[in-house]
């Protein structure tokens, strides 16, 4: 009986799948893992942040890719606020009060909110980015960002930051309105010091996707066949952000002359003012000796818009409701592809099977 019982033991053993984190015996441990930034980390879709989206997050599924258990600061239902589509009054309380989540992400922050913003302290802000209970649901009272991912006293950082320094003022036809490169570049700069003085061995920043190619900014040419634009626009290549276009209608069209039209030469500024943002911080990374993580080819292999838009699915796979942020297909893509990187750049052991 006892040799039977052995033999069954060794041939489950052998069945069980093999372990997806830890294996290699010299594979650096994946531990006290946190991540930064705004509210792609954070779990934001279709306008809104709820425990669902939130669990979709890349930055918990990366962890899980390690063999890490990541808490969210999940928020009760219907959401804050509620996503498209999702009826009732925002709640901004926590399912579990008192939970400490290594995903300190904040939707609405800028590369200087991370070192200075908190639920109670705000510089200029702005309302459609900064929500004080969103500070308070997840980094507590009177926090910053950085305070709380020091705090977890992390060895394993992403940040994924600065996409709000630009992205906003694009869709809204002013990128001029964008931060400054040089208060970028010091408050970058900082934002790493900070990080790397404070004990994190391993740390991964990431670049800044290409603002104008979100599902949100619309060619003029679609509104025109909607007919909710007017004469002004007749050969013009201008855009308008989603948010403008929702007021727009066939009896009261938009104007190609608005200052929320965004022209040909401002697409342009806004894609150089990427550019510079993402020069700042492969300088600062090389500087540091910081590996940087491309995001713009993984936003590149993505499936593009579909030919036929659906009311479930009008931006396709890859994008949610709202026509800026990923969905949660994007994001199992983007941690696959961290968990690749991870792996050459620590030598760790997570799991990067697709």
């Amino acid at each position: 009986m006892k040799r039977t019982l052995a033999t069954l033991l060794l041939l489950l053993g052998a069945c069980a799948p093999a372990p997806t984190q830890g294996s290699r015996a010299d594979a650096t441990p994946f531990t006290r893992y946190v991540a930064m930034g705004d509210s792609i980390t954070a779990g934001f879709q279709s306008g809104g942040l709820t425990a669902e989206s939130q669990r979709a997050s890349y930055a918990r599924l990366l962890g899980q890719r390690g063999g890490l258990d990541i808490p969210m600061p999940e928020v009760n239902d219907p959401g804050c606020p509620p996503p498209v589509g999702v009826q009732g009054t925002r709640n901004c309380t926590l399912r579990t009060p008192g939970v400490v989540s290594p995903v300190v992400a904040v939707p609405g922050a800028k590369v200087a909110d991370v070192l200075e913003s908190t639920d109670t302290q705000v510089k200029d802000p702005d309302p459609q980015l900064y929500d004080a209970d969103l500070y308070r649901v997840i980094l507590g009272h009177e926090t910053t960002q950085i305070e709380a991912a020091l705090a977890r006293r992390p060895l394993f950082v992403t940040l994924w930051i600065g996409n709000n320094d630009v992205l906003l003022p694009t869709l809204r036809g002013d990128p001029s309105r964008s931060t400054p490169l040089a208060d970028f570049r010091q408050a970058y700069a900082t934002l790493l010091d900070r990080l790397l003085s404070g004990g994190v061995e391993h740390l991964v920043v990431m670049t800044i996707p290409d603002v104008t190619r979100v599902p949100a900014l619309i060619p003029v040419r679609l509104l025109r066949l909607a007919g909710v634009v007017d004469q002004s626009c007749q050969g013009k290549e201008v855009y308008f952000g989603s948010a403008v276009i929702a007021g727009a209608s066939r009896e009261k069209p938009l104007s190609c002359t608005s200052p929320s039209a965004l022209t040909a030469a401002e697409y342009t500024q806004a894609q150089q003012i990427v550019e510079g943002y993402n020069g700042v911080i492969r300088e600062l990374a090389a500087a540091n000796g910081v590996p940087v993580f491309d995001v713009n080819p993984v936003l590149d292999s993505l499936p593009g818009r579909p030919l036929i838009p659906t009311a479930a699915a009008p931006f396709g796979r890859s994008f949610s409701l709202d026509g800026v942020h990923p969905s949660s297909f994007a994001h199992q893509r983007f941690a696959q592809r961290l968990a690749v990187f991870f792996n050459e750049q620590f030598g760790t052991d997570l799991n990067t099977r697709p």
